[in-house]
């Protein structure tokens, strides 16, 4: 084999990015511009909320990367979001962090300490309590 011929379909493979199946682009509702600015003013990181496009992705999860998702940022100013939480402030606010940072992982700050945006730190309505499988907000 070539050496070659595994690092272009690795290439490959990461140039066609994620999308969760069933994923349909949404229009913003009004509050996400104030979400946005209130992880702007947390994160101390400014960028155009235009420039993001959001996606539902049917059911209250979706498999992702990590495993179960409920929100998850991709790289190309994409964030998808499973129908059960496009209204859940921490979630989508967690994922706009994603877009700020530009980058996967949760550094703390500014997730936890600056932008309290994880499970553990949210000052927030309480959340139903969701299975350890199901707990990733990448």
């Amino acid at each position: 084999m070539r050496p070659w011929l595994g690092l272009a379909g690795l290439v490959a493979a990461i140039g066609c990015g994620f999308e969760p199946e069933g994923a349909i682009p949404y229009q913003l509702p009004a509050r996400f511009a104030a979400w946005w600015t209130a992880t702007e003013a947390c994160s101390e990181r400014h960028a155009a909320l235009s420039e993001v496009q959001f996606f539902a992705v049917p059911g209250s999860q979706f498999a992702c990367p990590t495993g179960q998702c409920v929100g998850r940022w991709e790289p190309g100013h994409k964030i998808y979001v499973a129908e059960r939480w496009i209204g859940d402030e921490l979630v989508v606010r967690h994922e706009m962090l994603h877009e700020l940072t530009g980058g996967g992982g949760h550094p703390n700050p500014p997730f936890g300490r600056g932008c309290p945006l994880t499970w553990e730190t949210w000052p927030g309505p309480s959340h139903p309590r969701l299975t350890e499988t199901a707990r990733s907000i990448d």
